[in-house]
């Protein structure tokens, strides 16, 4: 590269993070800096050019239908209350369990991930409710804090996943195959995370027993730190509110709520298996389902009502999520044409380094990104820059995507700044940032162990798409 290339590449990249720094949202930041990149390297008309180009030559793609399709089911979905089916459903049935609460919580938290697809939407509005039903049953803050911010992370892959969708548009790679390869990855997360919460949990019963013995005894009573653990384990919640309120009734038993639940995976994701729709006809088989099921569970003359209001923020996540790719796609123009994106890749592979040396360094390089992105944004930039370098090693492609779309949602959780950590922080103030870092930690060892079982076993990722007639 030559040395204006590599000014440009410098003043792009300081001027994207100041954007950030302002607050400035992530797609019109993208495309700020790329427009300022394509100025250095060639004219203000060509800039112009670009980002009058570039809306209509990222969205109008008939494969890209799908994501406000599966936006829109999700919104009908968490309106017709089937995501509180699930977290009700999961509550009753695993309330004896050790830790059952938090694993309720757990499968809140993926049930709503999955219709909404966003891990910073799934924080924000699981917070309180299971933090407050986490406490009620006298766990401590502690766990509250790593099971939501890790549970806000399953809809990444769980189908129908947006990130999933736009990895596999913006790497080429077929969206029906990349939906279901998500499906196995997805549940061993699940039981990764569950089997860490009743550890958790049993270790903390043994470590409070052995608490309650020694000052039974008289031994060790004003130790430091006895009390910070009987208030972590007493349950009481400052605040309380609705969502206390609402814990102390048993949960009520929603079947019809877990039935149409099973109808919309089917409908959606099953069709794509079977290989009787493809991606987009299966999302708005989906979507028109959902509809009906909001219908029947909503009272006539709230129809319109509830029906206006689900369309309206389901155009305000598809814009934002629109945004976020044609900022992505200006940036990357500018990345392209400055030959940035191919001196990576033919650095990379002179360096003959082991491939699955250079799989790991590719992973690793998205943890920082978490800092200051979603996990959209991250996809969005890191996909067309890590894809071909990994792909140039003969990797499935599929395999890649999914391996880097579970990465850079660990990304979210992963101190010292995860954004994840900080969207619970604001929504449960009385739990400080150490707190829920320090919670975070097991299910983050949780996610490692994942990764490196899906790089060992490669066939949890594969299996679906090939005994599959998805194309």
């Amino acid at each position: 590269m030559t040395t204006e290339t590599i000014l440009a590449l410098v003043v792009v990249l300081l001027t994207f993070l100041g954007m950030l720094a302002i607050r400035l949202h992530v797609g019109l930041s993208l495309m700020i800096a790329g427009g300022l990149g394509i100025v250095m390297l060639l004219t203000t008309d060509a800039a112009v050019s670009t980002l009058a180009n570039q809306p209509y030559s990222t969205a109008a793609s008939y494969t890209l239908t799908v994501i406000p399709l599966f936006i829109l089911m999700g919104v009908f979905a968490v309106n017709a209350r089937l995501a509180e089916a699930g977290f009700d459903a999961a509550s009753r049935a695993l309330g004896k369990v050790p830790g059952g609460p938090a694993l309720a919580s757990l499968s809140g938290s993926g049930f709503f991930a999955a219709v909404t697809g966003s891990s910073v939407a799934t924080v924000a509005t699981m917070a309180r409710v299971s933090t407050d039903a986490i406490l009620k049953a006298g766990y401590g803050i502690r766990l509250a804090a790593g099971v939501v911010c890790a549970g806000g992370t399953l809809g990444v892959l769980i189908p129908p996943s947006i990130i999933l969708v736009l990895y596999a548009v913006v790497t080429g790679v077929s969206v029906g195959p990349m939906l279901l390869a998500g499906i196995g990855p997805g549940l061993l997360t699940i039981l990764a995370y569950a089997v860490t919460i009743v550890v958790l949990v049993l270790i903390g019963r043994r470590q409070q027993a052995k608490s309650n013995a020694l000052v039974s005894a008289g031994v060790g009573s004003d130790r430091p730190g006895d009390t910070e653990a009987r208030t972590v384990t007493s349950g009481t919640d400052s605040e309380g509110g609705l969502a206390s309120r609402r814990n102390q009734q048993k949960p009520r038993f929603d079947l019809m709520g877990l039935l149409f639940l099973a109808v919309i995976f089917l409908v959606s994701i099953g069709t794509i298996y079977m290989g009787l729709a493809t991606p987009t006809e299966a999302a708005s088989f989906g979507a028109m389902a959902a509809l009906i099921i909001l219908l029947i569970r909503t009272r006539p003359p709230k129809w319109l009502t509830v029906v206006r209001d689900s369309l309206t923020e389901a155009v305000g996540l598809t814009a934002m999520t629109f945004l976020l790719m044609v900022g992505a796609g200006v940036f990357t123009y500018f990345l392209a044409f400055s030959g940035v994106s191919n001196a990576l890749v033919s650095t990379v592979v002179d360096a003959e380094m082991p491939p699955y040396v250079v799989l790991i360094c590719c992973l690793l390089l998205l943890l920082p990104l978490g800092m200051f992105l979603d996990g959209v944004s991250m996809i969005l930039i890191a996909a067309p820059l890590l894809h071909p370098i990994l792909s140039s090693y003969g990797f499935e492609e599929i395999w890649i995507g999914i391996l880097v779309v579970k990465v850079a949602e660990m990304a979210l959780i992963t101190p010292p700044v995860g954004m994840n950590a900080f969207v619970y922080s604001g929504a449960v103030p009385e739990a400080g940032l150490g707190t829920i870092f320090r919670g975070i930690v097991p299910f983050i060892l949780a996610d490692v162990v994942v990764v490196a079982v899906l790089i060992m076993v490669p066939e949890i990722v594969t299996f679906l798409p090939e005994y599959s007639a998805a194309e």
